[in-house]
């Protein structure tokens, strides 16, 4: 049976003031799995990664952006996704993570691509991206906030965004709509729409992904096979795998097939690096 994940803090120290950097993590011997949520996630997104058997055994470990969950967040310091990249690498060197397997969900998956852009791909061994910005289209949640005023947006937008998604039919709308209004710093929220919005609109961010030096997958929601460039990636051999019966947060829509598809990529990695047989697990 797999341990149970523990929830601990770090502190690192970026542009002079010290952030308290929630996260969990779930000790393995197999091999260490980081995940990086998106806007207005939290780590515990990916707290069904470690009761799923496909995931037995590796090393799981997420953590809190600052301005959601119990990291922290100054108001007079407001931080853009450059900033996040930036404290995502320092994270890692604080909790020493190497020769891991890197996953980003959403505005996580822009993060962990300027992630990749630093000597940080160096450790990388392989890379997950769960309908992660790519292109204007997956701006669907940053590109209603950046064409109002901070004052605006807590004040009307930020709470209207949550009654909405709360009348989605999807599990995953549900949850996240809680976490908005619970969890998650509205002006971090604001703050880091705008990049999300720069770095998806000239598609820089695909070419990145199609030409990345790793083993890679993209992953999706079924409700949304429609994605524009999807046939790209097919065209020059992307992994891809459509999670049934989700929608943008397929790791509550149906996190049992969401984490047997990343298990049985991390199983792949594991192969190939090492040549040990993986014993497949069932749910």
């Amino acid at each position: 049976m797999s341990a149970t994940p523990l929830i601990d803090t770090v502190t690192i120290h970026y542009n002079n003031k010290p952030f308290r950097i929630e996260y969990f993590h779930r000790p393995g011997n197999k091999g260490e799995i980081l995940f990086v949520h998106g806007l207005g996630g939290a780590k515990e997104n990916y707290w069904e990664a470690c009761k799923s058997p496909a995931l037995a055994g590796y090393s799981l470990t997420a953590f809190d952006n600052p301005g959601t969950g119990n990291s922290t967040y100054y108001n007079d310091m407001p931080l853009q996704v450059d900033d996040l990249a930036a404290i995502t690498a320092q994270f890692i060197d604080a909790v020493g993570l190497q020769q891991f397997l890197l996953t980003g969900t959403s505005m996580g998956g822009l993060t962990t691509l300027l992630y990749l852009r630093t000597p940080g791909l160096s450790r990388v061994k392989g890379y997950v991206n769960i309908e992660g910005n790519l292109l204007p289209e997956d701006c669907m949640f940053s590109s209603k906030v950046v064409q109002f005023s901070h004052a605006e947006f807590v004040d009307v937008v930020f709470p209207k965004t949550i009654r909405e998604m709360k009348t989605r039919g999807n599990t995953g709308y549900h949850i996240i709509a809680n976490n908005l209004e619970l969890n998650t710093n509205s002006t971090a929220y604001y703050h880091y729409s705008f990049q999300t919005v720069q770095y998806s609109a000239d598609g820089g961010l695909l070419q990145q992904f199609l030409q990345l030096p790793v083993p890679r997958i993209f992953i999706y929601g079924s409700e949304n096979r429609a994605l524009s460039y999807l046939p790209q990636l097919t065209a020059v051999d992307v992994a891809m795998a459509e999670i049934p019966d989700s929608n943008h947060f397929v790791f509550y829509d149906n996190p049992a097939q969401l984490y047997r598809v990343i298990g049985s990529f991390a199983d792949n990695l594991l192969v190939r690096s090492t040549g040990m047989a993986i014993q497949q697990s069932g749910d």
